[in-house]
Parts: structure tokens; C-alpha cells; sequence
């Protein structure tokens, strides 16, 4: 069955002082099926806080073919609309209790009409109850779920002799900024007591009951990831039935996203596979069909999630100590400093590698599609009771792509934001050559092993038996500098072209 869910992160509570009767909001939540913690089909370990009360609602439309034999050659397919409306409320920070109703319609092409001449199609609505424990430990949140469904046929009937129990054991833990959640456990399912004479039923109403004949062990696991104001998710759960005659396993697959209006509203966007056992035509043909809660091979859909109340107030003092040796506290000033890289054409320089080097610290960025560039933090001084030092402010930029020349800027930085003057980057222009040769004045002969040494660059060459030498040099202007022993050092001036080879002839004198 698709419920409806979030998933937001879970970022720090409101900054409070240390002052008597404070205030403290709830914290943002990831909130799920019921309305509480968790994803769409699989569960959290986390609880809502004392006093909250959630509200979550969705729809969505989902799409299989091919689950039933053909049939005078039509393909069956049919489509599911589904809703979900959700309310929790926790009356501790251990313990949620959640209510949920979920409601879907089917309606089936390419199947044979009824005797009546209708389509197979109509309109189901289950409610469950939901009551979750959950205890911190650190990281870690370990709790259980304890689930109660009340199906019927036609919403908003319901069939209590078809009363199913669900319990799973959860388990929570902080990924990076993500929360990671397993949960396992088995459900009793008399769902299918619901249902009278289901065999006088057609097949595509018998698929369409949601209900079931087998227990099953369930489990499933979630992650949700937040993004700034944004979040996404992905989850994967599966129905393993037991039993004389039970079908393979149901599995799902999905991921989701939204957006975190405000603290108390956000909106979620899904996506869900599913793969359910097939259906045999000797299945058909003997008007056997093993009733599961078979569901669309893909369904999509999006939601709306509110959470209110949940404010707890702070004990006068029995959270104040006071510090037996007081002390100043040191409190470390940063830097955020940003800018955009672009070619000497105007256009963004992409992946380019910015490195910010100040006297204790450095730190590093990268341009992003649009050249722009931010390396935050940096620290630059500390307060002390009150007074402020920023004693490294002046650093060094260098900005480091493949293709361009190198190109370096001295900043003087100050607290918060700082915004660099955009930076042009040099084509790196293709190399040119030296090519050289040492003889003796006066002889003309050869000088092998002679040096040639290159300023600015400070490469060198060593002078072959026929006293020639050859370097790569980056396009420029450059001193040449040929000595040999038994002989006085000379200089020459060389130009490199891109591309070019410049030749020079030392004569070397004793």
C-alpha cells in the first residue's frame, strides 16, 4: 500500500542562551508513513518529540501491464490512484501514536467485462493505527513499531474479524549528514478475512482487494540526506509470505526529494518500482489466484507535510552549572571568500583548482558550471573577551586548469563573506626550442659535456659529443648561460616563439 511520506533533515535545533525559562523548538523532521520518521514503506527508529502533532497527505498515480495472461488477445493492464491522509501525535519523547488512512482505485483494461456488463474497478480505503517507541543512544536509535490494520472492501467499510497485526524491531543511525534506517519484523495477516467467496470475485477484482492470505517476515531500510533546504531519499522494502501455497516475495525500490518550506511545511516529490509475483494462465484457468497486495510496477506521486507544537521549556537553572576555574572562551573568526574564474574570452573556466594559502591555514575550492568558486572558513584571527585579533588576513590565491597559464592574487581578507575581483586565465601557449652548440674560439672544436644552464627557468642541458644541445622551453624571453672547465662562461639572449626554435652558437674562450 503507498503512503504518504518526507524527508527532511534533521539540521540543529534554534540557538538558545543560558538563560532561565527558555524556549526551545522542536527540531526539523523526516516524516513518513503516518506521519512519523521514516520513508515510504520503510520505518524509523526516531520519534516525534513531546507535544508534536504531524499531519502528512499525498497522491499519486500508479501503472502495471502484463500482470494477467492475456486474454482474447488484450494485454491487461491497470492503473491505481492512490491517497493518503496521516495525523501522529507524541505524548513523550519516547513514545508516537499515529493514524492513518489509506485509500486507492483500480481500474483495469483489456479483461473481460462482468456479467453486469461493468469494468473491473472500484475504490478501497484501509485505516491503521500506529503506535512507535524509539530510545537515543548516541548515534544510535533503537525502538520498535507496533502496527494495527482494519481492512474492508468498499471504503470506508472495515471487517474486524480481518484485523492484522504488524511488529518491527527499528534501528537508526547518523551516515555523514544522512540518517540510515533498518527495521525487520513479521506481520499476522488475517486481511483476507475481509473478503467473502472470493472466488466468486473476477480476477481483477481479487487483484485489486489489497488483502492477503499469507503472513509474511517484512523489512526494509531508508536513507534521507539533506540539501540545504532541500532533501532526497531512497529506500528499498520487501513482503516475504509464509505458508502452504505462498507466492514469491514482494520487493520495492524508490527514491524521493522535496523542499522544506518552512520549519512547520514541506513538499515531497516520489518515484517507486515494485515487482510482485506473477500470475500463471493455469492460475486463471482454475480460478485460483493467490491473494496478495499486489501493486503498479511503478507509481509516482507527490505530498504535503505539516508538523506543529512540539515546544518544550527549560527548568530555571537545574541546566546551569556554574564553571569552578572561569575562563575566557576563545572564539576562532572565519573568512567565506568567493569569486568567479573566467577565460580571456569572458567565459566560465570549469573544474579549475582554487587554493587559498594564508600564513597558518590554507584551504581549497573548485569552479563550479558557472566559474564561481567559494572556499569558506578560513581562519583569520580569534576573540577573547571581547576583543577581536585577525592576525592572518593577508594570503596568496592561485588558481591551477589544464590548458591555461597559472595565475596567482594577493588578498587581504576580513571576517564573513569576501568577494574576489574576477580572475581572467592566459591560454597556455604550445612550447618552443633551443637548440645550441659549444665549440673553442679560435679552433672551432666541439666542447662536449659543456653546461647550458636557463634563466629565469633553471633548466639546464648537457652539451653532446658533437658539443650540441637541445631544451624545451615555455614561450618567453630567457639568459642562456654556457660554461665548460678550461673555459670562461658566456651568456646570450634567447627568444622562444611557441612553436619556434631559436638557435644560438657558443664560442667559448680559454
Amino acid at each position: 500500500m503507498l503512503v504518504a511520506a518526507s524527508a527532511l533533515a534533521q539540521p540543529a535545533t534554534a540557538e538558545v542562551s543560558a538563560t532561565a525559562d527558555v524556549e526551545v523548538a522542536g527540531p526539523l523532521l523526516q516524516l513518513g508513513y503516518g506521519a512519523l520518521p521514516g520513508g515510504i514503506h520503510a520505518a524509523s527508529a526516531l520519534t516525534l518529540p513531546a507535544g508534536t502533532f504531524a499531519v502528512a497527505t499525498l497522491g499519486g498515480f500508479g501503472w502495471r501491464s502484463g500482470l494477467l495472461p492475456d486474454q482474447g488477445g488484450n494485454k491487461h493492464r491497470f492503473g491505481r490512484g492512490v491517497g493518503n491522509l496521516a495525523f501522529a501525535y507524541a505524548p513523550t519523547d519516547l513514545f508516537t501514536i499515529a493514524l492513518t488512512l489509506d485509500g486507492r482505485y483500480d481500474r483495469h483494461f483489456g479483461v473481460p467485462r462482468t456479467t453486469d456488463g461493468k469494468k473491473e474497478d472500484g475504490y478501497v480505503g484501509d485505516p491503521r493505527l500506529i503506535v512507535r517507541a524509539g530510545k537515543p543512544m548516541g548515534s544510535l536509535t533503537i525502538g520498535g513499531q507496533l502496527g494495527v490494520w482494519v481492512p474492508g472492501k468498499d471504503a470506508p467499510s472495515v471487517a474486524g474479524s480481518a484485523i492484522s497485526v504488524e511488529a518491527r524491531g527499528l534501528l537508526s543511525l547518523q551516515a555523514g549528514p544522512g540518517t540510515l534506517s533498518f527495521n525487520a519484523g513479521f506481520r499476522l495477516d488475517n486481511s483476507a478475512k475481509s473478503v467473502e467467496e472470493p472466488e466468486r470475485l473476477s480476477v481483477a477484482d481479487r487483484i485489486s482487494l489489497g488483502v492477503s492470505e499469507f503472513h509474511a517476515v517484512v523489512g526494509g531500510a531508508h536513507i534521507t540526506v539533506p540539501a540545504g533546504k532541500a532533501f532526497v531519499g531512497a529506500e528499498g522494502s520487501i513482503d516475504f509470505f509464509i505458508g502452504d501455497g505462498a507466492p514469491g516475495p514482494l520487493l520495492r525500490g524508490g527514491v524521493h526529494g522535496g523542499l522544506h518550506l518552512t520549519d512547520q511545511w514541506s513538499l515531497l516529490a516520489f518515484v517507486e518500482v515494485a515487482k510482485v509475483p506473477g500470475i500463471e494462465a493455469t492460475e486463471v484457468m482454475m480460478n485460483y489466484v493467490p491473494l496478495i497486495a499486489y501493486e503498479p510496477a511503478i507509481t509516482g506521486g507527490i505530498g504535503l507535510q505539516g508538523r506543529f507544537g512540539g515546544t518544550r521549556r527549560l527548568a530555571s537553572d537545574d541546566h546551569i552549572t556554574k564553571n569552578v576555574n572561569p575562563a575566557d572562551v576563545e572564539v576562532i573568526e572565519y573568512a567565506d571568500v568567493t569569486g568567479t574564474i573566467t577565460d580571456e574570452a569572458g567565459k566560465p573556466v570549469v573544474g579549475a583548482r582554487v587554493t587559498i594559502k594564508l600564513k597558518n591555514h590554507s584551504g581549497t575550492g573548485a569552479t563550479d558550471d558557472k566559474g564561481n568558486y567559494t572556499v569558506p572558513r578560513l581562519p583569520i584571527g580569534k576573540t577573547v573577551a571581547g576583543t577581536t585579533n585577525l592576525d592572518d588576513t593577508i594570503g596568496e590565491l592561485a588558481v591551477e586548469v589544464e590548458g591555461k597559464k597559472p595565475a596567482t592574487q594577493t588578498l587581504t581578507l576580513v571576517k564573513g563573506p569576501n568577494t574576489v575581483a574576477k580572475l581572467a586565465l592566459e591560454p597556455l601557449l604550445p612550447p618552443g626550442q633551443l637548440r645550441a652548440v659549444l665549440r673553442a674560439a679560435g679552433t672551432g672544436k666541439p666542447i662536449p659535456g659543456g653546461i647550458v644552464t636557463i634563466e629565469p627557468s633553471g633548466a639546464t642541458a648537457t652539451a653532446a659529443a658533437d658539443g650540441t644541445v637541445s631544451i624545451d622551453l615555455p614561450p618567453g624571453t630567457y639568459k642562456a648561460k654556457a660554461t665548460a672547465p678550461g673555459f670562461k662562461e658566456q651568456t646570450l639572449d634567447v627568444v622562444i616563439d611557441p612553436n619556434g626554435v631559436a638557435v644560438k652558437n657558443f664560442e667559448l674562450r680559454k
